[in-house]
């Protein structure tokens, strides 16, 4: 453990060193189209996950590759860390990604977010969130892209579950695309809370793509496909690292 702490302060600095040189060396990027600025971006993303195998051991394989969307479409993956963040921008063609307003006001990383055009939702508006990030996302996916969100709304847990937010199903029902699920076991070498300084336990990451759900379902159709989904690729960790994640979160509280 101390060694995995050790190793998690290293890579904390790296990634924030990494971050800060990248955001500077492509800052002419903000200034070119879009596609620009996501390879930038994908670049960033490679660094990151480079550091993290060489620094902390932590590596990763992506399973179930035909069902990786290269057009328009909705990935909709189970979040447990920050790692999830970064890979699926090294995995997927075109990536956008949902993620909370407030992030905009985050200096740097808002720049990024709105050149990359990425979809700010404003959780505090209720109804009209939903319609505005609705008809946003109709718009991304006009361009062919990915959008990438996360269902259950926040970080939660490995082994844990948590009700699917509404903007998914919003978002598949307002637009003829399919919606990619994607599953992984990311919480088991990133521990949770899952942010810069989550403890990291060597190992190998598993990304599983699975078949697509097709366009067209009614809600309660797709709600049930898509929680079907993620519950079937879900990979609970053996109780010793289940004790050892609890044991981190209660020592960082």
């Amino acid at each position: 453990m101390i060694l995995a702490r050790i190793r998690t302060y290293v890579y904390s600095l790296y990634l924030v060193l990494a971050t800060g040189i990248i955001a500077v060396l492509a800052l002419p990027t903000l200034l070119m189209p879009q596609s620009a600025t996501t390879r930038a971006i994908r670049i960033w993303a490679r660094v990151l996950l480079f550091g993290l195998r060489t620094i902390c051991g932590v590596g990763y394989v992506v399973e179930g590759k035909e069902n990786i969307p290269s057009g328009a479409a909705i990935v909709a993956a189970n979040h447990q860390s920050m790692w999830e963040t970064i890979a699926l921008f090294c995995v997927l063609e075109n990536p956008v990604v949902v993620f909370k307003k407030e992030l905009l006001r985050v200096p740097v990383y808002g720049w990024w977010a709105r050149r990359s055009r990425s979809i700010p939702v404003d959780r505090s508006a209720g109804a009209k969130a939903i319609r505005r990030l609705t008809q946003v996302a109709r718009e991304r996916l006009a361009e062919g892209r990915q959008i990438v969100l996360f269902p259950e709304g926040t970080r939660v847990p490995l082994g844990q579950r948590r009700k699917l937010q509404p903007g998914v199903a919003a978002i598949y029902l307002g637009a003829d695309a399919p919606c990619a699920p994607a599953v992984h076991n990311s919480g088991r070498h990133w521990l949770f809370p899952g942010g810069v300084g989550g403890l990291k336990i060597p190992g190998t990451i598993t990304l599983r793509f699975l078949p697509p759900i097709p366009p067209g379902l009614p809600r309660k159709d797709f709600t049930a496909a898509l929680e079907s989904a993620l519950e079937s690729g879900r990979d609970d960790p053996p109780a010793a690292l289940r004790d050892e994640g609890a044991a981190h979160e209660g020592a960082a509280a």
